[in-house]
């Protein structure tokens, strides 16, 4: 590791979506969009839709995550994400196709289905296309 990289590690229900160094982090917290430098004060935040950006060296990476909790120490970081899915294995037709269910659902309406369920979903689902089309 590096005098400036941080030790990040994402993980899901399924298992660990990435573990390695990193130079920065942004996340997405319900507060806003946060960045991790290494040395950062401790703490912990919960995260909400959005994507996690990491840089290491060069490369940027990105991840669509449908929210959890992040913990913050000076040289390492935990997610723990109900999922996190790198931009470059995203669906993009799968994530299309969950949007207009979602929306026929939604128009549906209560009646039929759980119309907050299915907003939910949508917005799930508008997290992982934009993000898989930055990647493209």
């Amino acid at each position: 590791m590096a005098d400036k990289d941080i030790q990040l590690e994402i993980i899901t229900p399924t298992g660990k979506v990435f573990s390695g160094d990193v130079d920065t982090f942004i996340a997405p917290g319900f507060e806003g969009y946060f960045g991790v430098l290494q040395g950062h004060a401790p703490y912990v935040v919960a995260l909400k839709i959005g994507e996690i950006k990491l840089q290491s060296d060069a490369k940027l990476s990105r991840f669509a995550t449908t929210g959890g909790f992040a913990e913050v120490l000076p040289h390492k970081i935990t997610v723990l994400a109900e999922a996190a899915e790198p931009a470059d294995a995203i669906d993009l037709e799968r994530a299309e196709k969950a949007v207009s269910r979602a929306q026929s659902r939604i128009e549906e309406g209560r009646k039929k289905w759980d119309v907050d369920r299915a907003e939910l979903a949508m917005a799930r689902a508008f997290n992982r296309m934009a993000i898989a089309k930055k990647n493209i």
